[in-house]
This record gives structure tokens, C-alpha cells and sequence, in this order.
């Protein structure tokens, strides 16, 4: 193990690395805070013996810097000090140090605490390397998902176009025929916007979802999409209510955007109930736009509410006219608002149903003037 040993009194610096040179460790000394820190930075330091009382920087203000350097490799900290009280005790940890020595230090104790530093190393380092192991499977699925969609996408199109333009002209179709080309005009629509939807996966897990912020108006854009939605509203007799608020024009991705209320709107249509109401919200806050859908649908069941915006995730609850999901539109949603510096929020109650809400920053994004 690479050891660094920081103290200011050269006698204990001596001793310690005597004995952990016996040991078989390689081992740096440094006498202050400042040159601790940069040792551990520059070299690969895995165990830090700190002083409490280092010049320039304590030893805990030694160990509060390392842990807010999110890109350090993990150290383990051993602390050594004269005597701790409770306050210094939490004051230690709260700063990140895994342990402490007590001086005059016992050589044996400290071996014992070195032989749970290597343990907890060692989990880091084979950590690390699943995650990376990880990183690389997940971009290579993000690769072959993007393929396959891209290559399933053209000709699911001419299927749907071509089926289309049949329907267009029933006066050569006998009832069976019709039948057989409406239900692949639909299985074609639904199949595209499976695709779809994995391509916007695909692009967004590798970096590549594009943003192009524009001045526009979001109660217009709400307006269009409701109007869009209208049709399966009247099908499943949903009583619709919309409250929008005049908004100042601010900056954003229109075609994202629309993706984002889109699903909002299409899931509470999904799932909620013959006869039931949606409630559409659009209003600004001091540091936000919140455009909000709440239904009175079945709710969320608490135990699955944190897969709500994993992806490939299906729950419980099922679409209450049979109507088709790819379980992806929500994450898809999550990914477009964080690319906004914005979020999304809910709250679901089984049996009193869900509230979603989009909020756009105000303050990140450009007033149109």
C-alpha cells in the first residue's frame, strides 16, 4: 500500500515509517496540511496518516478538502490525535476521516486499523472497475439500440404510409381486408413511436441529445398539444380542464418540450378511468414555469414509485383502455428537463391518482423581448 505520513514532529514521522517499511509499504512523509494535500493529489496515496495538529491546514481541514475533490480516487484517513471529545469526534467524521490513532500511538492497533483501510481499498478499486465494466456494456447497448431503430425505422414508415393511403381508398377493400389494414396501420403507428422513443433513449445516454432554445410561448404550445389529444379524450369521455395562465415568452426546445407534454398528457389519458376528469395547470413561479397534469386515475403504488423514471420499467398499473406504452416516455421526459436545467415533479396516491408537473427555469432561460 502507498502510505503518506503527515506530521509535524519528525520523531513520530520516523517511527511510523519504520514500521511500515517492515510491513512492506511504501511510504511518503510530509510535515504540513498544505504539502499533505498536494502529495496525495500528485501521487497515488491510498492511506493517509494526518495529524490533527499540522501547521498551515489541520488534519481535518485536510480531509474536508479531499472529499469535496469529486474526481480524487478514495483515501482511506486515519486521524491522529492527543484526545478526542464527542465534539471533535463528530467534527472528524463529518469531514470524512474513516478513523482515528490515539498518541502515543499503538503500533499493533494501527496495523489493525492499515488491515481495514486495505479491505475498504480494495472494495473501491473493484467498485470502480464495475463501474467502468458497466460503462462500457451500457455504451455499447446504447449503440446497438440506435442501429437496430435507426435500421427498423424506414421501412415500419413505408408500412404505415403505405397501409395509410389504403385506408385512404376502402372502395376496393372488402370488410376482412379493411380490418386486417387498420389493425397494421395501428400495430405500424405504435411500433414507430417504440422506435422513436429508443432512438431519443439511445442519443441521450450517449451525450447526443441536441437542445435548441428559441423564444416561444408555452400556453400556445400547451393549447396545440391539448387540441392534439382531444380525440382520445372524447373516446374515453374524460372531462378535460385547463387553467393557463398567461406566461412571459421565455426560451426553449419547442420539439422537445412537446415531448415532454405530450407524455404527461397521453399518460393521464392512459390511465385514467371512463368518465373521470384531468386537470391541466400552466402558471409561472418567482423561478419557474410549472405546466402540470393531474388525473384521478388509480395512483402509484409507494413501493414502485421510485422505478417511476428508470427505463424499460413497467408497473403494476396498467393503461385502462388497453392503450400501448413503451415505458420509456417518462425517463425520456426526465432527461429533456434536466437538459433545460429543469425537473419533474409528481405526487401519486393509489386510489386518488397522480400530479406531474414540468418546471422550466426561469432565471436559465432567455426572455424574448
Amino acid at each position: 500500500m502507498n502510505i503518506l505520513v503527515a506530521d509535524a514532529d519528525a520523531s513520530i514521522r520516523e517511527m511510523l515509517s519504520h514500521f511500515l517499511q517492515k510491513k512492506g509499504h511504501s511510504l511518503t512523509e510530509v510535515s504540513d496540511g498544505k504539502e499533505a494535500i498536494n502529495t496525495i493529489v500528485r501521487q497515488n496515496i491510498q492511506i493517509a496518516l494526518l495529524d490533527w495538529e499540522l501547521p498551515v491546514l489541520n488534519g481535518i481541514e485536510v480531509c474536508r478538502r479531499l472529499r469535496e475533490k469529486e474526481d480524487q480516487p478514495y483515501v482511506f484517513i486515519v486521524l491522529l490525535t492527543t484526545g478526542l471529545d464527542q465534539s471533535d469526534l463528530i467534527e472528524s467524521f463529518d469531514a470524512g476521516v474513516d478513523e482515528y490513532l490515539e498518541k502515543p500511538i499503538n503500533l499493533l492497533e494501527l496495523n489493525a486499523r492499515l488491515k481495514v483501510g486495505q479491505r475498504i481499498i480494495n472494495l473501491e478499486k473493484s467498485l470502480r472497475k464495475n463501474q467502468e465494466e458497466m460503462k462500457e456494456i451500457n455504451e455499447s447497448k446504447n449503440k446497438f439500440i440506435g442501429i437496430v431503430a435507426h435500421d427498423l425505422r424506414n421501412p415500419v414508415i413505408s408500412i404505415r404510409g403505405f397501409s395509410e393511403l389504403l385506408l385512404k381508398n376502402p372502395a376496393n377493400l372488402d370488410e376482412e381486408q379493411t380490418e386486417f389494414l387498420t389493425i397494421i396501420h395501428s400495430t405500424s403507428r405504435n411500433m414507430l413511436a417504440l422506435i422513436n422513443d429508443l432512438l431519443d433513449i439511445s442519443r441521450m445516454e450517449s451525450g447526443r441529445l441536441e437542445i435548441i432554445q428559441k423564444p416561444g410561448s408555452l400556453k400556445e404550445l400547451a393549447i396545440e398539444r391539448i387540441r392534439l389529444h382531444e380525440l382520445q379524450i372524447n373516446q374515453k369521455h374524460i372531462q378535460f380542464h385547463a387553467n393557463l395562465n398567461e406566461i412571459e415568452n421565455i426560451s426553449f426546445d419547442p420539439h422537445r418540450i412537446t415531448q415532454a407534454i405530450d407524455n404527461l398528457i397521453s399518460n393521464a389519458i392512459k390511465f385514467s378511468p371512463t368518465g373521470t376528469c384531468i386537470y391541466v395547470d400552466l402558471y409561472p413561479t418567482e423561478s419557474h414555469a410549472i405546466f402540470s397534469v393531474r388525473d384521478e386515475g388509480p395512483g402509484i403504488p409507494r413501493e414502485e414509485q421510485s422505478l417511476l423514471f428508470s427505463e424499460f420499467h413497467r408497473l403494476s398499473i396498467r393503461p385502462t383502455a388497453g392503450e400501448t406504452s413503451t415505458g420509456l416516455g417518462l425517463a425520456i421526459t426526465k432527461k429533456i428537463m434536466e437538459a433545460h436545467g429543469g425537473r419533474v415533479e409528481f405526487e401519486s396516491k393509489e386510489g386518488e391518482g397522480s400530479i406531474f408537473s414540468l418546471l422550466l427555469p426561469t432565471d436559465e432561460l432567455t426572455s424574448s423581448t
